[in-house]
């Protein structure tokens, strides 16, 4: 893929009547990657090309960026804050990993603070968690933003004249923006009143000669350093415009869990600089910092084929494994049917009645066992309807060792949690399409096909205590 390629599907979060749009790609523990001006989520495009094998991406635009919408709003600092925040708690997002830049920084330290529930660590870079004098600011800039500063010359400058994208941000990398980069850069923007949100964040930056609604609320910010519990990553890029060598020891001072590493040559717009060492930078420090892989807990399988209906010939055989009796059955694509069977007779009774016009022919009596030691080069061949199908594939993306409410799953499969509660109990491939993992978000195990009590032991043998 090229460096402006953007290969993400597009998904859209109604907040407050307003589309917030976002990219969600990759399975595994979640970052949640927020942008600050005048960039959108297409800023993080090139570090998350390499993570989301292994991680949950999530990058929204913020409201009146990038894709999402633009409706008539102050666009200040706690309203950009409140659109997250509700973002969040739509998506039900919880042991996040943060990953700031700019604006993304206020927005995500105060979303840490405020809800450390949800907030696990953070990852952040060329941002400003404090306040700051024009002595801090860098020099260069000084003239420029002073007159971003001022009313009448801001609309000029940034919304006639689209100098924060033409100006700022393409002299603000080392590494020389192609037009199509640039080209994504603006189409967000294309005529004045579209880059009014781009205007107002400037005048909203904590500088000590404003006593502003967004300069007490990044004090606050400030004042909480100290007693933020998360462990925290700080890439540090040279010379860099807004996080000098300075202002990294004063972060080193007041942070009580901070890991400097050194990012190498960068300006401001470092995912755009050094994409690669961002994303490998943060690998390294979340397999120091995640907990360990669950042990007992099977790894996702891939799906090779899905059908509405199955009539062919099945591969089946019985066994008796140390989750109890098993019967499974194979399709030429791939397995259709790992179900817990009280004897042999029970489980070709099973697949009698899943599969009533599928020719049934006796497989090797070790293959169960094959299967699960290598559950992760077992091909599945999902079988039901295209909603069962959906449901089936949103259970795979359910890292072990957590847990999932049916309707955490409904609302990112936009149905109802009772429709998914019915698609998960059709499951007929147990633990590897791991529906144990979901539970009533009002607690408790919820129900199980294969009983509640071997629900309960397969969730406490991935270390996940009853809800």
């Amino acid at each position: 893929m090229g460096f402006a390629d953007y290969p993400f599907t597009s998904r859209y979060q109604t907040i407050d009547g307003h589309r917030l749009h976002y990219i969600d790609d990759g399975q595994g523990p979640t970052l949640l990657f927020l942008h600050g001006n005048p960039t959108s989520s297409y800023l993080w495009r090139n570090v998350i090309k390499p993570l989301r094998d292994r991680y949950r991406c999530v990058a929204p635009d913020l409201i009146g960026f990038g894709r999402s919408d633009k409706p008539e709003l102050d666009y200040r600092f706690l309203t950009h804050y409140h659109y997250i925040r509700e973002f969040v708690a739509a998506l039900d997002l919880n042991d996040v990993t943060l990953v700031l830049h700019d604006w993304g920084g206020p927005i995500g330290f105060r979303l840490a603070q405020q809800e450390p529930r949800r907030v696990a660590r953070l990852c952040f870079m060329e941002t400003f968690p404090f306040t700051f004098d024009w002595e801090e600011f860098p020099l260069a800039a000084r003239p420029l933003f002073f007159a971003f500063r001022r009313q009448r010359l801001s609309y000029w400058l940034l919304q006639r004249h689209n100098l924060f994208v033409d100006l700022v941000l393409r002299l603000s990398t080392f590494r020389p923006l192609p037009r199509s980069v640039m080209a994504a850069y603006r189409a967000p923007f294309p005529d004045a009143r579209s880059r009014y949100p781009i205007r107002v964040f400037p005048g909203e930056l904590p500088i000590n000669d404003r006593d502003t609604e967004a300069h007490r609320a990044i004090e606050e910010i400030e004042r909480g350093l100290a007693g933020m519990p998360q462990p925290m990553l700080l890439l540090h890029f040279h010379p860099g415009a807004v996080l000098g060598r300075s202002r990294v020891a004063w972060l080193a001072q007041r942070l009580p869990d901070l890991e400097v590493v050194d990012g190498g040559r960068g300006l401001h717009y470092v995912p755009e600089d050094r994409p690669e060492r961002i994303a490998e930078a943060l690998e390294d420090w979340l397999r120091r910092r995640l907990p360990e892989p669950v042990r007992g807990a099977l790894p996702a399988a891939r799906v090779a084929a899905e059908d509405d209906r199955f009539g062919g010939v099945l591969t089946w055989t019985f066994a008796d494994t140390e989750h109890g009796g098993m019967v499974a059955a194979w399709s030429s694509h791939g397995l259709v049917m790992l179900s817990f069977a009280e004897d042999v007779d029970d489980g070709r009774a099973q697949l009698a009645r899943r599969f009533p016009k599928a020719s049934l022919e006796a497989a090797d009596q070790g293959a169960i066992a094959n299967l699960l030691a290598a559950p992760a080069a077992t091909p599945l061949h999902l079988v039901g309807t295209p909603f069962q199908r959906a449901v089936w594939r949103a259970l795979l993306e359910i890292p072990p060792g957590q847990t999932r409410h049916y309707g955490e799953l409904a609302h990112a499969l936009r149905s109802q949690a009772r429709a998914v509660g019915s698609a998960v109990g059709s499951n007929r491939i147990a633990l590897l399409v791991p529906c144990h993992r979901v539970v009533p978000r009002a607690g408790g195990l919820g129900g199980y096909h294969w009983g509640v009590a071997r629900k309960k032991a397969l969730l406490a043998a991935e270390g996940v205590k009853e809800p």
